[in-house]
């Protein structure tokens, strides 16, 4: 997919500027065409299979964003998309790197205060139990105005979440001489590692040094575990003693001798005249750097926190996808998603990468692999999205059948899902098939090409004859068709208060419940279901026809008021019909509940729950809602009792 240039746009947004170009990402500043907001988008370039970590970075960044809404942290924007990129508020400000680093220092006054401002930003993520965990002066925007935004969430972690930086990569993750010791030897979800990178930040700002050697080796980065830093009033003897003990206490190698909590911190900062002087606020003479070659490394144990997250206890049904990178991919992404529609469950999307070969050669085709793969898995969630699916990607390098084995024993997966054995050497050869049946204590099925008969076909059967896996399919079907209806309102609502083209181009809307409807008519047995269905169906139309008549008319309040008041509340009223008409046939077959369906079948309509969508055609009508009231607001907006802010993921 070719890289996008100033003047393209892309869904709703116009590009305006190239910010950053990078080999695995690219950042634009661009105009949304929606609501007239400058954003940042973020988008991933390059392969995955030689740097599978950075594919980690986005996902994890993109789910982070879903939880945060601070003056004091970039903002995160959901909307349907057509391909994978992240939408954040633009901010226009210039790096705290520009004035921290070697030769440059900060008063007291300037660094408490920027300080004060990171620490508050702190304080409220870890409120939310997320631990940014890659704290630097690269990571933090002064805004025109003064203020400071906290970016870049890649490495962050959040207490409920599954880790996957650290489940995946044994390497330490940030940029080393900013990273606590303790996530120099083992990745954890620790408030203290925040406080020394703080801490860190500080001393640079008043020094022009760092507290160790700048430098990136591990053997070097590693030395910190073992002895004091160089205080600064080393380097400045005119640091007062008291911040200086401030500075230390962020810097304690055991994070338990460490402040508390940010809080804490900002307190003794904004005070720090009121503290007694100690003599290690009073300390001006480099420690012994030598001692540390007597001095053992302390053992991965002793730093690890014994709070760690592990996976979550799943309650939820999780189903495990082992996907290639060729057209078996695509028979296992069809039998996952209808399994987590069946059980409204969690999924996670398994590729090993099996070659360790580090050849140039090898690099290269994997490189040239890596790029397509990437756009094949951004199909893929773009896929599971429509259907307000939040798939986790998995790319772990290792033996095929023992990756799945111990990946489906660490999520505890109920199910697992493989490709069609196919030739010798390929991820579903049939010698890994049966070892993953054989071993697995989850149950495990083949994904095969669909060979069933069709829904419509079914309209020739008597409705009380269909076999169990018929009326399953029919579920599947008849939920495919609510999505495809809720994507083409939210599609005319964009497109009408955009005026991008002639309302009567949408009107050639094709509808797979017209068709089915108009092949049912031929066979009496189910004019029951026609009794259920027709009403509520016609009247969605009726209401889009509605919508398009206001905006012909240039009465977007008018349109506005129909969309919020009778095409969202009618859009759920559908919805309860396909359920009672599901429920119909399962009566009448004998095979009530075939499964659970969660997005058909929950008792609360997914446009009106009280989370953000994870994606697709919900997250569009959720995004349109919000505008409209914000834009064109009126008392009818409130009738709805739904409260939305652009916090989600796509």
């Amino acid at each position: 997919m070719a890289t996008l240039q100033v003047g393209d746009t892309i869904d709703t947004f116009t590009i305006e500027k190239i910010l950053y170009g990078g080999g695995m990402a690219r950042i634009y500043r661009a105009t949304d065409l929606l609501t007239d907001q400058t954003v940042a988008l973020k988008v991933p370039l390059g392969d995955i299979l030689n740097h599978p970590v950075r594919f980690y970075h986005y996902q994890n960044e993109e789910r982070i964003g879903r939880f945060l809404n601070h003056p004091g942290v970039v903002r995160f924007y959901y909307r349907k998309r057509t391909r994978q990129y992240i939408i954040q508020e633009y901010v226009a400000g210039k790096e705290l790197r520009t004035l921290v680093g070697p030769g440059k220092t900060l008063s007291i006054d300037t660094a408490a205060g920027l300080i004060q401002q990171l620490g508050q930003a702190l304080t409220y993520l870890h409120g939310l139990k997320i631990c940014h965990l890659d704290l630097k002066p690269e990571n933090v925007i002064l805004t025109d105005t003064g203020a400071v935004k906290l970016i870049d969430f890649g490495l962050a972690t959040k207490e409920g979440m599954e880790d996957l930086l650290a489940e995946d990569f044994s390497v330490p993750h940030g940029t080393p001489y900013y990273i606590a010791p303790e996530q120099l030897v083992v990745r954890q979800h620790l408030v203290a590692s925040d406080l020394y990178s703080l801490g860190v930040i500080l001393y640079e700002m008043l020094t022009g040094h760092l507290p160790f050697p700048r430098s990136k080796k591990r053997s070097t980065t590693r030395w910190r575990l073992k002895v004091a830093p160089v205080p600064p009033r080393y380097h400045v003897p005119e640091i007062p003693p008291q911040i200086q003990q401030i500075i230390l206490s962020c810097l304690e190698r055991n994070p338990e001798k460490r402040y508390p909590t940010a809080q804490d911190l900002l307190e003794d900062l904004q005070h720090y005249r009121d503290l007694p002087v100690t003599s290690r606020g009073e300390e001006c003479r480099k420690p012994w750097q030598w001692l540390g070659f007597f001095v053992p490394t302390p053992p991965a144990a002793d730093l690890a926190s014994e709070t760690r997250v592990t996976p979550q206890d799943r309650r939820r049904y999780h189903i495990l996808g082992a996907i290639a990178n060729d057209d078996t991919a695509d028979l296992v992404i069809e039998e996952v998603r209808h399994r987590a529609l069946i059980h409204h469950g969690d999924t996670t999307l398994l590729f090993v990468i099996e070659d360790e070969d580090d050849s140039h050669l090898l690099q290269y085709s994997r490189e040239v692999e890596g790029e397509r793969f990437r756009r094949r898995l951004e199909k893929f969630i773009l896929l599971f999205r429509h259907y307000n699916l939040d798939p986790t990607i998995r790319l772990i390098r290792g033996s095929v059948t023992e990756t799945i084995l111990e990946l489906a024993e660490s999520i505890r997966a109920d199910l697992i899902v493989l490709g069609p054995p196919r030739k010798p050497n390929s991820l579903f050869y049939q010698s890994i098939v049966d070892t993953v049946v054989a071993k697995s204590t989850s149950r495990v099925i083949i994904s095969r090409p669909d060979t069933n008969e069709t829904v419509r076909t079914l309209a020739e059967s008597d409705p009380g004859q269909l076999s169990r896996d018929q009326v399953l399919a029919l579920d599947l079907f008849l939920i495919d068709c609510w999505f495809d209806h809720v994507e083409w309102i939210g599609d005319l609502a964009l497109t009408l208060l955009q005026k991008k083209e002639s309302p009567t181009e949408l009107k050639e809307h094709q509808c797979c419940i017209e068709q089915w409807l108009a092949q049912l008519r031929r066979n009496p047995d189910w004019q029951d279901v026609i009794t259920i269905l027709e009403p509520v169906h016609q009247e969605v139309h009726t209401i889009a026809d509605k919508m398009l008549a206001a905006a012909e008319q240039g009465d977007i309040e008018t349109m506005k008021s129909i969309y919020i008041n009778q095409a969202l509340p009618g859009a759920c009223r559908f919805r309860q019909q396909l359920f009672a008409v599901s429920k119909h046939i399962g009566n009448q077959s004998g095979h009530r509940d075939p499964g659970q369906l969660g997005n058909l079948f929950d008792s609360v309509c997914p446009i009106y729950a009280t989370d953000i969508p994870s994606g697709g055609p919900l997250l569009q009508l959720h995004t349109i809602k919000q505008y409209m009231e914000d834009r064109f607001r009126s008392p009818v907006a409130q009738q709805t009792g739904s409260t939305i802010d652009n916090r989600g993921t796509d």
